[in-house]
């Protein structure tokens, strides 16, 4: 009896894949990219003045804007000299 049960089971879901409407999938939304160099310098000279040192500055500027993967881990990447010349900027 449990296998003819399930037989009708196994027909029924057969029968519904078959017949069953398919949606067209959604494309794949790219993430957005990076900020870059300029934006990132704009960004920093004009909120210096808030920060006391570089560091907290590139923090500043890694919570506000989306910078490059890995550029918070790198001590030579571009994102800590633009922040050392923004804070001297603005110490100018």
């Amino acid at each position: 009896m449990q296998d003819a049960n399930d037989e009708i089971d196994r027909r029924r879901r057969c029968a519904e894949a078959i017949f069953m409407e398919r949606k067209p999938r959604l494309a794949v939304v790219p993430p957005p990219p990076s900020a870059n160099r300029r934006q990132v310098r704009s960004w920093m000279r004009n909120n210096a003045e808030d920060y006391e040192c570089a560091t907290t500055l590139a923090e500043g500027a890694n919570a506000a804007l989306d910078l490059p993967a890995g550029a918070m881990d790198d001590e030579t990447h571009w994102v800590w000299e633009e922040a050392l010349s923004a804070i001297e900027w603005a110490n100018a």
